[in-house]
């Protein structure tokens, strides 16, 4: 369901999702992170679902529970309207990240940034990605992973988090997801690109996703049926939860230069987006 044009904080004003959320992340190196309790993160995990479901009034309700808020705009690149969960400060002091929805048809896929900033560019690349694919979900992490004590805001790793909440929630209701991070090149010489499913069986998507990668010129590792080093992601805490439903998520790496070079990052987003247009298309 797509939610009518009276539902909280719409506005016809445009604006470029890139810019916005490169904005919003610009003070991560020196941001603070507090750990959220669980009625926080339910609040924010229930508002997002509500949205979801096309019920905005809804989720504006839930998500005041946490201090959040569902605001729209109109977005400039793709002209499709979309929805932002986040603190309603407009500012995020406890870095608990944002949500972006298009509102124009049914949510169909999730792009998940866990560490942006730290994964340097990772943000953009999920903005462009979300600009390129009908259907997705944003879920975008708040703090730099080394923001918080004893490694509180790795979101990856941490399931008492907004983002691991957001991301189970969307997981659960059948939303395939695609996890970017990013990788130094000393990490795997020789690779561009990591691609695996995480604790889960790769699948279809996950060799879709490689032979996209690798048609646009990258050299991939297949965690599936080569070593990739640490960069597998068997450890990560959305991929773990993901691989209990049998749900289909990937966890893709990718070398520095892809990420903070704007041709190149571009041409990532294209081949991703051959996967995530395969999950938004109806069956």
């Amino acid at each position: 369901m797509v939610p009518d044009q009276g539902s909280p904080g719409h506005s016809r004003h445009p604006a470029d999702l890139a810019a916005r959320v490169e904005a919003y992340t610009a003070a991560f190196a020196f941001g603070a992170y507090a750990v959220p309790d669980a009625a926080r993160r339910r609040a924010v995990a229930d508002g997002v679902r509500a949205a979801v479901d096309g019920r905005p009034e809804r989720a504006d309700r839930l998500l005041a529970g946490a201090g959040y808020r569902l605001t729209e705009f109109t977005e400039v690149v793709s002209g499709r309207r979309t929805a932002e969960i986040a603190d309603a400060s407009g500012a995020d002091p406890r870095g608990w990240g944002r949500v972006y929805l298009d509102l124009s048809t049914r949510a169909g896929w999730s792009a998940q940034v866990p560490h942006p900033v730290a994964d340097s560019r990772t943000e953009l690349l999920g903005a462009e990605l979300f600009q390129w694919v009908p259907g997705g979900v944003l879920v975008l992490a708040g703090a730099h992973r080394r923001a918080g004590a004893d490694g509180s805001a790795d979101v990856a790793h941490c399931r008492d988090t907004v983002f691991a909440e957001v991301v189970e929630a969307l997981t659960a209701r059948g939303l395939p997801g695609l996890q970017l991070h990013g990788f130094g090149g000393s990490s795997l010489p020789g690779a561009d690109a990591v691609v695996s499913s995480g604790a889960g069986a790769a699948g279809e998507a996950a060799e879709r996703t490689a032979a996209g990668l690798e048609a646009a010129g990258l050299t991939v590792c297949r965690a599936w049926r080569e070593t990739c080093g640490r960069l597998a992601g068997t450890t990560n805490v959305q991929g773990r939860f993901a691989a209990g439903l049998g749900a289909t998520w990937l966890h893709v790496e990718l070398a520095n230069p892809l990420r903070t070079d704007p041709v190149r990052r571009a041409r990532v987003a294209a081949a991703l987006a051959g996967t995530a247009g395969a999950w938004g298309r109806p069956s």
